[in-house]
């Protein structure tokens, strides 16, 4: 196209209303509808590694309505990266729509514009064959996730919903993380256990701690075990001997709680014959014993 040809062209759009930005026709128009859409753009050097492929992977599942398109060279530019080639083998990835003729656009960054040509090296504008010439050429490929792979990550997402209702239902059910069964002569020490689980936001009963005055002292007690997952015994010379200590492990004990022995200067063989069997530990390794105790939601 000559320039006296392409600026009559120009003239002639220009008499129209049709108005120019950097050589290029700007036309008006008005939708008879509007489409809300999204589109990412990666490009190649960006899917290095695993961790780049599982964000990719995570976008493809989670906006399903977006599209997600990938550029790599087609002569002379950059290859396409093999962490995607691999999730491509794997049948992880799909790489649909492949399209050539993109090349990146003169003004915008991670922008580019599909440029064919009419004929040999015969162009709309000029700028367009000034951006071929100057290259490389792309490829588009439209990024899919496969019904493999999106089945995979559908049933694991049911899993996890699953487990989380059922923390909900188990958190909904108890109202005590861990009962604390004890002698008043060791007051001091588990006033220890039982700040160090506050602090690590437990649920905790403690007699002094929960009842209140005018409570049934033995009907709150005995409604505290009962919503308690677990029964914590600080087992010392004293409370070996203490009948309410004995009838609280006994109890849980009935219920099928988990009943976890704390030796406070007491040996285990100083433990009742239904509590020798259980796995006990000693007061000092207390902080060892809550960092294993499942956290609360």
């Amino acid at each position: 196209m000559s320039d006296s040809s392409e600026d009559e062209e120009r003239k002639k759009l220009e008499e129209m209303g049709i108005e120019f930005h950097n050589d290029i026709p700007i036309f008006p128009f008005v939708p008879d509808r509007i489409i809300e859409s999204r589109f990412y753009v990666v490009e190649a050097g960006e899917l290095i590694d695993e961790s780049s492929i599982s964000e990719i992977i995570e976008l493809l599942w989670g906006e399903p309505e977006s599209d997600v398109y990938y550029f790599f060279g087609h002569e002379g530019g950059p290859t396409m990266d093999a962490a995607l080639s691999a999730a491509k083998a794997r049948g992880d990835i799909l790489l649909d729509e492949m399209e050539r003729r993109y090349y990146k656009h003169p003004k915008f960054k991670r922008d580019y514009i599909q440029i064919t040509p009419k004929g040999d090296n015969i162009y709309s504008w000029p700028w367009e064959k000034d951006v071929v010439d100057e290259g490389p050429e792309f490829w588009r490929v439209k990024l899919k996730l496969s019904n493999r792979k999106r089945e995979e990550l559908d049933t694991w997402r049911k899993v996890q919903l699953e487990e989380h209702y059922r923390k909900e239902s188990n958190r909904k059910e108890y109202i005590f993380d861990v009962f604390l069964s004890y002698s008043v002569a060791d007051s001091e020490e588990v006033k220890t256990i039982h700040d160090k689980l506050k602090e690590a936001n437990f649920n905790v009963f403690m007699a002094p701690k929960v009842l209140k005055p005018g409570d049934d002292f033995a009907e709150k007690i005995k409604n505290s075990l009962i919503g308690s997952k677990e029964l914590w015994l600080l087992v010392s010379p004293t409370s070996i001997k203490s009948e309410w200590v004995i009838s609280e492990w006994g109890a849980a004990w009935v219920l099928s709680k988990k009943i976890v022995p704390i030796l406070h200067r007491c040996s285990p063989e100083a433990l009742p014959d239904r509590l020798r069997r259980l796995h006990c530990t000693d007061l000092h390794k207390c902080d060892e014993l809550i960092s294993e105790l499942v956290t609360p939601n």
